[in-house]
């Protein structure tokens, strides 16, 4: 064999080795992809589950499940008084300059500070309990949820808010 077939042979073979390397790497990053879809999926399964059983399925004679529940109660209670801080402290804000619709007078729609859009309502709207409004533009955008109050009573949270 010639040099120049030795040295043909040779880069044949360093490509042939990148080429296996990159398909296997290419390989493992799919199935990597698959790994963390299927921990996703299997998270929600276990979120889908766990949120019947709290529905459906509950035993408060299970001490260990029960204390669970209690958990996602209280959480729930604590989320709430939360967002009504975060309603409180942001109507508060709105009112430091005076009233929303102060420089408003008739016409709302105009009003920048209450964020009516155009076609909105001639007055101000106060938002109906457990919807908040936007920091930054005063339009009402966020809806607590749940809807219902837990059957448990939370622990108190004054102290962190």
């Amino acid at each position: 064999m010639s040099f120049l077939e030795n040295l043909g042979n040779g880069i044949a073979k360093v490509i042939d080795s990148v080429v296996e390397k990159n398909h296997r790497a290419s390989v493992v990053n799919r199935l990597r992809i698959v790994i963390k879809n299927e921990r996703e999926n299997t998270a929600r399964a276990y979120v889908a589950l766990g949120k019947y059983y709290f529905d459906n399925l509950r035993d408060p004679q299970n001490e260990e499940t029960e204390r669970l529940c209690r958990s996602v109660e209280e959480s729930a209670a604590r989320m709430q008084k939360a967002f009504a801080k975060m309603d409180e402290i942001s109507s508060a804000e709105q009112t430091e300059d005076g009233d929303p619709c102060e420089g408003c007078e008739d016409d709302c729609a105009s009003c920048r500070a209450c964020g009516v859009p155009e076609a909105g309502a001639a007055e101000h709207e106060e938002p109906e309990p457990g919807v908040l409004s936007d920091f930054f533009t005063g339009r009402r955008r966020f809806i607590v949820l749940p809807d219902e109050e837990p059957d448990g009573e939370a622990a108190d949270d004054e102290a962190w808010v």
